[in-house]
């Protein structure tokens, strides 16, 4: 039973399914990526862009435990002042960054108010962590930079984010050891969780017969590619591309050698999204349902729903039964049937429009004269 653009229909109309922190497809005011910060992204609406749902007074938590280190701010000097304020001016303006649901790159006005702070930083104190963790920052996954970021590693080594950075750092180069390292480090210190690397495991299953997946956020990259770094041969032919790690040339260079064709524009948006498509139309595309639906709808004629993926460009026919076969031999399912955590409840939703389309291509079976008259021979065979 083929697919057909019903079920394209179907996926964009289902309602209620929204992915509460993680860029869903089901709800365009949550996209996810890193969880963080709630007092002050509330100017920006609640557009997260990683799966980590926890409460928000957790998240705030969370975030506070991973900042610049505090210093003691009483009896700050005047230096120290400044240092304070532009750490808290270029936190808030990466964060606005994060969580923008149209674009993965800064605003022309987001990028001036972080260089203008850097450089103040780098005048207070270029030896500081703060100066280094901001120049690498600001920098957009500039490679060139690296070197802030292993001083700021020397620094506060035990930094979640810095640890965070020096991951996509190493995705960027190129330099797979370091970020198997570099991952196993997140793993340990709970950034990356089993429910992650286990709902990213059935992305990668989903992905399966395509030769690029694209992911969006932090969660559904670092996961992938954990998977494919940990689980070798199986996922090898997939190319996974983040789009967020697309704003490093070093980055495109990467992937351009890989034999994926990057737009030659340099700000990354729904319109660079769309025109990587295009580009690569001749290979086999899978895509993250982790996207804001921002980016899909300008090509929703063009998608078809599959496990945990949206595909486009040049595919092998699809039919109902291939699904089927997805779900009960190749999904772990652990989000569903064994983890009962916030998280693994919010990455649970995903799965739901697979199971409204097995649930009809089973119900379409039954009240088939042919499949319900093949079925009772092959019963009383037996």
């Amino acid at each position: 039973m083929k697919f057909i653009l019903f079920f394209v229909v179907l996926f964009f109309a289902i309602d209620g399914f929204g992915q509460p922190p993680e860029n869903s497809t089901f709800n365009s005011t949550n996209s996810n990526q890193e969880i963080q910060l709630e007092e002050e992204i509330k100017t920006y609406g609640n557009y997260m862009d990683s799966v980590a749902p926890v409460s928000k007074k957790q998240e705030s938590r969370e975030f506070n435990k991973d900042k610049v280190p505090k210093r003691n701010q009483e009896n700050l000097s005047p230096s120290s002042s400044f240092k304070v304020q532009s750490s808290q001016v270029l936190e808030l303006e990466s964060n606005k960054v994060k969580y923008q649901i149209s674009s993965r790159s800064p605003s022309v006005e987001s990028q001036k108010v972080m260089d203008s702070e850097v450089e103040q930083l780098r005048n207070i104190d270029d030896e500081s962590f703060e100066y280094h963790l901001y120049n690498y920052v600001s920098g957009n996954y500039d490679v060139t930079r690296q070197e802030s970021l292993y001083r700021a590693e020397a620094i506060d080594g035990n930094n979640q984010e810095v640890q965070r950075l020096i991951v996509a750092n190493s995705i960027a180069t190129g330099d797979d050891n370091a970020t198997r390292k570099g991952l196993v480090k997140l793993v340990n210190n709970g950034t990356l969780s089993k429910e992650t690397i286990s709902y990213t495991d059935d992305v990668l299953e989903s992905a399966k017969g395509n030769e690029i997946l694209i992911t969006h956020g932090t969660n559904d990259s670092y996961g992938t590619i954990y998977n494919q770094l940990i689980q070798g041969p199986v996922f090898n032919s997939i190319c996974i591309v983040s789009l967020d790690l697309l704003k490093s040339s070093s980055y495109r260079e990467l992937i351009k050698g890989k034999g994926v064709k990057v737009p030659n524009r340099e700000v990354v948006d729904i319109q660079f999204f769309i025109e990587m498509c295009n580009l690569n139309s001749n290979k086999g595309i899978s895509i993250s349902m982790t996207f804001p639906l921002e980016y899909l709808k300008p090509m929703a004629s063009q998608l078809v729903p599959y496990g945990l993926v949206l595909r486009t460009g040049k595919q092998k026919p699809l039919c109902a039964s291939d699904l089927d076969d997805l779900w009960n031999k190749d999904f772990n399912k652990k989000n569903l049937n064994e983890y009962t955590s916030p998280e693994s409840r919010n990455y649970a939703k995903n799965y739901r429009p697979t199971k409204v389309i097995l649930k009809k291509f089973h119900d379409s079976n039954k009240s088939n004269d042919y499949m319900n008259s093949s079925e009772k021979k092959r019963k009383k065979g037996n």
